[in-house]
């Protein structure tokens, strides 16, 4: 473990304040969970990400919906990939700041045009349709539909159900 030589005090109610540089350099954005752990004397936090609980379950889906659609998947949670049937040297990659943006604001894009999104220090530039994972109070990532040619337009309802699905299975409380 790494000192960082920042000394807080703990106040009435509990509470801890992050210094900004530390949650700047581990990418700890207001309003997210993180995973407290105890180890001995020590309490260790973790950036939580309800996803990769579940990454099982949801590359189960995909695989499935990959196969009998033959659509090209990524997946997201808010800062990784966490599923590719594409590029599976992008999952644990980093996103794209474009991406983050989306799950900040909620947003997809739903156009057939090209685009280009850069994953694992590689771009990629093609044809997205990209759909929020929203639970009922946050954005959890994000599906990503590739591909180098058009999408089918009609495949954007698919795409909101395996948003959706995937929100179903990951069971937000």
């Amino acid at each position: 473990m790494k000192s960082t030589g920042v000394i807080r005090r703990i106040d009435e109610l509990g509470r801890i304040v992050l210094p900004k540089e530390i949650r700047r350099n581990l990418g700890i954005r207001e309003g997210e969970n993180l995973e407290i752990f105890v180890e001995d004397d020590r309490v260790i936090l973790k950036k939580y990400s309800k996803i990769k609980d579940y990454k099982e379950t949801i590359n189960s889906i995909c695989e499935l919906v990959s196969l009998v659609y033959h659509f090209k998947l990524i997946v997201t949670d808010r800062d990784r990939v966490v599923y590719s049937n594409i590029y599976k040297d992008i999952v644990g990659s980093d996103l794209d700041n474009k991406l983050i943006n989306f799950i900040h604001n909620r947003e997809n894009i739903l156009k057939n045009q090209i685009q280009t999104y850069n994953f694992n220090g590689e771009e990629k530039t093609g044809y997205f349709f990209i759909q929020p994972i929203i639970s009922s109070t946050d954005c959890l990532g994000l599906i990503i539909l590739y591909d180098e040619s058009p999408i089918n337009e009609e495949n954007i309802n698919l795409l909101k159900f395996l948003s959706n699905l995937i929100v179903s299975k990951v069971d937000i409380s």
